[in-house]
């Protein structure tokens, strides 16, 4: 089995963006501990806050004073942690997305794997298999945590807890191998290869279509193994489809790079 993962190259300009983001997070909460050093381990406040009976002037600036010291410090903390995450997502991004442990373990030494392609107008591709049977679209059910449908429609919670409307994992597998198949035929107008759509999911919320069909995990690798080999896939032409599907993974990669 071979495993093509079609991921953003990465420049020189990329890289020293993270090492930069990555620094300022890092001054950021060096100056917050800094800061409360100063305020809590010195008698730098002490000395500034008057003594006595203050003013109502010497009051409001003694508030504002410890005010200062508790907030500045606690927002360049909250500051220097935004940007680490803002960091290691913007670092993730740059990572070829991995083929799925349970993909992976359900394909045999004769098909090829390919993750992450951008087909012509821009329709990204998560999972795509290549084998006797023609090509299969493995598509994927988001967690039941962070999604809900609502009969046909689907909807996704986003970091700040809203819902969000998406398209549902069978249609988008159905669409994603239409579209496969559309991407192929223009090459080779004379033959069409079989492209199959299916979702790899345990959850009871989704139901096969005649566009595509769900298997669990555990059945994926027999699944497989009952499609019918396609008898004009010979070796010539199933090449020149691994060849097509390694041209245009390669043009992810240099998509990625150029956004």
């Amino acid at each position: 089995m071979q495993v093509i993962a079609a991921g953003p190259t990465v420049t020189v300009g990329q890289r020293l963006a993270l090492v930069r983001s990555a620094v300022v997070a890092t001054l950021l909460l060096a100056a917050a501990a800094s800061l409360a050093w100063l305020c809590i381990s010195t008698p730098l406040v002490g000395r500034m806050v008057p003594l006595g009976r203050p003013s109502d002037s010497q009051a409001v600036l003694g508030i504002a004073l410890w005010a200062a010291v508790l907030v500045v410090p606690a927002s360049l903390v909250l500051l220097g942690l935004s940007r680490f995450a803002e960091t290691i997502e913007a670092a993730a991004a740059l990572r070829p997305r991995p083929l799925r442990p349970v993909v992976r373990a359900a394909l045999g030494n004769d098909a090829l794997a390919a993750t992450g392609l951008r087909l012509p107008g821009g329709r990204r591709v998560n999972e795509l298999v290549l084998g006797p049977f023609g090509i299969v679209v493995v598509g994927e059910v988001p967690p039941p945590s962070v999604s809900r449908n609502v009969g046909p429609r689907w909807e996704i919670r986003d970091s700040r807890g809203r819902w969000i409307p998406v398209e549902g994992p069978l249609d988008r597998a159905a669409r994603d191998a239409e579209r496969v198949r559309g991407w192929l035929g223009a090459d080779d107008r004379d033959f069409i290869v079989k492209v199959h759509a299916v979702v790899v999911s345990t959850d009871p919320r989704v139901a096969r279509t005649p566009a595509c069909a769900v298997v669990g995990p555990d059945d994926l690798a027999a699944w497989l193994a009952a499609l019918p080999p396609q008898r004009g896939l010979t070796p010539g032409r199933r090449a020149r489809v691994e060849q097509m599907v390694r041209g245009i993974a390669s043009n992810s990669s240099g998509e990625d790079a150029g956004r």
